[in-house]
Parts: C-alpha cells; sequence; structure tokens
C-alpha cells in the first residue's frame, strides 16, 4: 500500500506536468539540442584554435616596432585581421546553432505537423551540420602559421558557406508554409 502514493507522485512527475522523458518526442526534443550542441562545440574548438594560431601568427610574422621600423608590415597585419575575420565569422556560427528555434509543445502547431515526425526530421536537418562543423575544425586545427593565406582562408570561408546553408535550409523548414 505505501508504494501506491509513490507510484503516483512519480507518475504525475514524469507525466502529470507536460513532459513525459520517455516520450518519443521528448527524445527528440533533447537530441535536437544535444546534436546541435555538439555541433557548436566542434565550432567554438575551431574558434579557440583560430585565436591560437593568430597569437602564433604575431610572434612569428610581426617583429616588434623599434626606431628604424616604427611600423609592422602591411601584408601580415592583412592577414592578421583576416585570421581574426574568420574567427569571429567561426563564433557567430556557433552562436546561430545554438540559438536555433526548435518547435514548441503545443497543439496550434500539431494541427500544422506531427511534432514527433517534425522533430526526427529537424533532428536529420542538424545531422547535416555535424559534417561541415567538423570539416571546418579539423582544416583549422591542421592549419600552422606558415599555412596561412588566401588559400586557407577562402577554403575556411568556403566550409563556413556550407555551415551557413544547413543553417538555412534548417530555417527553411521549419517556416510553416503559407505563412
Amino acid at each position: 500500500m505505501a508504494l501506491d502514493p509513490i507510484k503516483h507522485t512519480l507518475t504525475n512527475l514524469l507525466t502529470g506536468y507536460g513532459y513525459n522523458l520517455y516520450e518519443g518526442k521528448n527524445r527528440a526534443r533533447a537530441d535536437d539540442l544535444l546534436v546541435r550542441e555538439k555541433a557548436a562545440e566542434m565550432l567554438s574548438d575551431g574558434q579557440n584554435a583560430l585565436r591560437d594560431l593568430r597569437t602564433s601568427f604575431q610572434k612569428r610574422f610581426i617583429p616588434p616596432l623599434t626606431r628604424e621600423n616604427p611600423s609592422p608590415p602591411a601584408e601580415r597585419m592583412a592577414q592578421l585581421r583576416d585570421i581574426a575575420t574568420v574567427a569571429q565569422r567561426v563564433e557567430d556560427l556557433a552562436t546561430r546553432i545554438r540559438s536555433m528555434p526548435v518547435p514548441t509543445q503545443d497543439r496550434v502547431w500539431e494541427r500544422f505537423r506531427s511534432e514527433r515526425g517534425t522533430l526526427l526530421q529537424l533532428l536529420q536537418q542538424d545531422y547535416n551540420l555535424i559534417s561541415p562543423c567538423k570539416e571546418l575544425r579539423d582544416a583549422i586545427l591542421a592549419l600552422t602559421p606558415s599555412d596561412w593565406g588566401d588559400a586557407a582562408s577562402s577554403s575556411l570561408q568556403s566550409l563556413a558557406d556550407r555551415i551557413e546553408r544547413a543553417i538555412r535550409d534548417r530555417s527553411e523548414f521549419l517556416r510553416v508554409p503559407g505563412w
């Protein structure tokens, strides 16, 4: 008899308050968040590596200013700014991925789409983020200060464009047709 109130309380905790941890759609919602966080984490790792690369580049290629040489080399300064620009773009992509919307749990949304089916398709959209995020992180980690140039920059920008397209595709998927 003592187990009945405990069982009742547990049932209310798991289902009575509108959220059931074991329900398929709630697992899909949690998986969606987990996949997006992993993609954003990879980009954050890449952004941190770019910050370290920028520091190493500056130490190696930009000599201390002297009376004879009061200005740093303009070409090297442009490359340093380019590294910072790419790092900022990678950081912005990570922020956008972390803040991507997920359909709310409400009856209005259910009129347009099955919530569980939508979340599973959304999870597939998020998996499409993982590959380019990993490629971008790996490309950044492979760079050395002497590797940095226009080719490295354009290669990283191209990978960032792929991530941008995956973000747009996911956003388009969530748009309700006719609105």
